[in-house]
């Protein structure tokens, strides 16, 4: 008679799994680059004002559709138990914000998140350096901001995945293009998760930037 002790253990994963991506937003939503060594100089004199405003999230279906896909490509390594419990918690918990605000308060830059699990926000400083932050929910998150031929880029970390996002403007400021990548750090023979999301400029003004860095508070310990 089989043992049921190795498909038993095929779940594992997937319990520790449930937790760790239940903290990844499309922020997001996205392999950690050389491009994030950008050198301080560069950073520092980028113009970051033609970002401040409040964006709308489209092309929704489209977008969810090549997300989705991605994260089939990225999981296709597992085991067909694993792969099947680890996609759907993936297309439940990287979905991109469906709002984003980022205000300018004239030195700096200030970005603000409207997700399902409520807001957050921080300061962007393109230093490069990795500070650890809380959100709404009490759950630490570090990032580092960039700027590089590319955009904007955001480098995260959580307690299970890692990744980067690049913000783009296009030549009008009128679109914004997020490009994300996810990678998994929580299970093995996952593949980098890369996708995009756009958001269009709306005539609803962002919220004040000292209204916006209150959300977010410095960890103390």
């Amino acid at each position: 008679m089989n043992s049921t002790r190795p498909f038993r253990y095929a779940f594992r994963p997937t319990l520790s799994l449930w937790a760790a991506f239940a903290l990844i937003t499309a922020l997001t939503i996205s392999p950690v680059s050389p491009c994030l060594a950008a050198n301080a100089a560069e950073s520092t004199v980028a113009d970051l004002s033609g970002f401040e405003g409040h964006w709308q999230r489209v092309e929704v279906s489209e977008s969810d559709a090549d997300r989705e896909s991605a994260i089939e490509k990225a999981v296709k390594g597992l085991n067909w138990i694993v792969r099947k419990m680890a996609s759907g918690v993936l297309r439940r918990s990287t979905a991109p914000p469906l709002e984003l605000q980022f205000a300018w308060d004239g030195q700096q830059l200030h970005q603000g998140i409207v997700g399902k699990d409520g807001e957050f926000s921080r300061l962007i400083e393109l230093d490069g350096d990795l500070r650890v932050l809380k959100d709404n929910r009490g759950v630490d998150f570090a990032s580092a901001w960039t700027w590089t031929d590319q955009g904007l880029r955001l480098r995260w970390e959580q307690h299970q995945a890692i990744g980067n996002n690049v913000y783009r403007l296009d030549e009008a400021a009128q679109t914004l293009t997020v490009r994300h990548t996810i990678i998994v750090t929580a299970i093995s023979n996952v593949e980098p998760i890369v996708f995009q999301s756009r958001f269009n400029r709306t005539d609803v003004p962002a919220r004040s930037a000292a209204g916006l860095h209150d959300i977010a508070r410095t960890t103390s310990d």
